[in-house]
């Protein structure tokens, strides 16, 4: 599946492997939960009743192997059944349930208690990619669009990853690589990137919003499974630019919600990028050597990634309408002429991350604006400085 597949309503499960997960809870998962939330939207069903549904079925699974693969794919699906109670509070979800989710993180301490980013796009479409089976709450063609809303951030990821990792090395290494090349070459990933997320503009606001509320993490729990934490987003802004300190209150609070490969070279890459290792402190210092044609396309680059910024925007903006009443101060001039950024813990229209989802996105914008700016004003310099 490539992304002009996505969102085109196409219930086809993908590719099939003769071997299934070895979780005792797929069935289920897979072919009756997204039934049963149905019967539950429609009153047909009772919280309560599912509840009574779930303890049967946990009852009648044996005792969980040990084998660490497998118990990923039966933690996405404990956390799958939990995630169908969302909308009703914690307190309704049988008690079984949520004592063997935290019996398995007890016994496997490299797992999430919570649905997280990784075990939802990253686990989930794996097991999609080798087997055809991916988890959703939704059953027929709802499900199909929430399985794309899944996948399109699972097979976007490796753009924006490359480019990241190309001006790493760009940054620590500058001499070993044609500097020129390696900004093209991100510049064109980025742009590839940008292409699969705006596929999401296929995806109605009405069918986003009936899977979306499954996602949002409880006032007081853990945060909810978001796009907010897709690892390699944060990865290019931290080897373009240092950390601001509205920046750095959200990674300080989405660490722990970032897949777990992902932390320590998060908290490796903020460290160095605050030192100085980072694109704009390389130009600015002679580290990193630009004539007026490699800073053209470094600022090809920057406006690749605001176009990013942008379009995200523009598509939350439609999912989320209510957290966009003010329209005003929303396009990129306006972003730029801001005086700073703004406070990303103002809640009163969170995403599903639980961060002010307004001000994630403008800062965003604006961090890079000021970035691009920054790295203009260089061309004005003389050379023989």
């Amino acid at each position: 599946m490539d992304r002009s597949d996505l969102f085109d309503g196409s219930v086809d499960s993908g590719p099939r492997a003769p071997v299934r997960s070895s979780s005792p809870l797929r069935d289920y998962v897979l072919h009756r939960l997204p039934q049963d939330l149905s019967e539950v939207a429609s009153g047909g069903l009772t919280y309560r009743q599912l509840a009574d549904k779930q303890r049967k079925l946990l009852a009648s699974v044996g005792p969980l192997g040990d084998d660490p693969g497998a118990a990923r794919i039966t933690q996405l699906d404990l956390l799958f059944m939990l995630g169908g109670f969302v909308p009703a509070g914690p307190q309704a979800a049988p008690r079984e349930l949520t004592e063997l989710i935290s019996a398995q993180c007890a016994r496997f301490r490299s797992l999430d208690p919570y649905l997280s980013y990784e075990l939802l796009i990253d686990v989930n479409c794996e097991e999609y990619r080798r087997s055809g089976d991916i988890r959703v709450f939704s059953p027929g063609q709802l499900g199909a669009l929430e399985r794309d809303f899944y996948l399109g951030h699972h097979l976007s990821e490796p753009w924006i990853r490359s480019a990241a990792y190309g001006l790493r090395t760009l940054v620590t290494a500058p001499d070993a690589v044609k500097p020129a090349a390696v900004l093209d070459d991100a510049a064109r990933c980025v742009a590839e990137f940008t292409s699969h997320m705006a596929s999401y503009r296929r995806l109605s606001g009405e069918a986003f919003g009936r899977f979306r509320h499954f996602h949002l993490g409880h006032p007081g729990g853990p945060r909810g499974a978001s796009g907010a934490f897709m690892p390699s987003v944060q990865l290019l802004e931290l080897v373009l630019l240092p950390p601001t300190t509205e920046y750095g209150s959200y990674l300080d609070l989405a660490m722990s919600y970032f897949p777990s490969w992902a932390r320590p070279v998060l908290a490796q890459w903020r460290s160095a990028s605050s030192l100085g290792v980072n694109v704009r402190q390389s130009v600015r210092d002679g580290r990193l050597a630009l004539d007026d044609d490699g800073i053209d396309r470094l600022v090809r680059l920057v406006d690749r990634f605001v176009d990013f910024r942008m379009v995200h925007l523009g598509i939350t903006r439609r999912m989320l309408p209510e957290a966009f009443e003010d329209r005003t101060g929303l396009t990129r001039r306006e972003i730029g002429a801001q005086a700073g950024e703004r406070d990303v813990l103002n809640a009163e229209h969170p995403g599903t991350s639980g961060f002010g989802v307004r001000h994630v996105l403008t800062n965003g914008v604006h961090r890079l604006l000021e970035l691009r700016r920054d790295v203009l004003s260089l061309k004005a310099v003389p050379t023989d400085r």
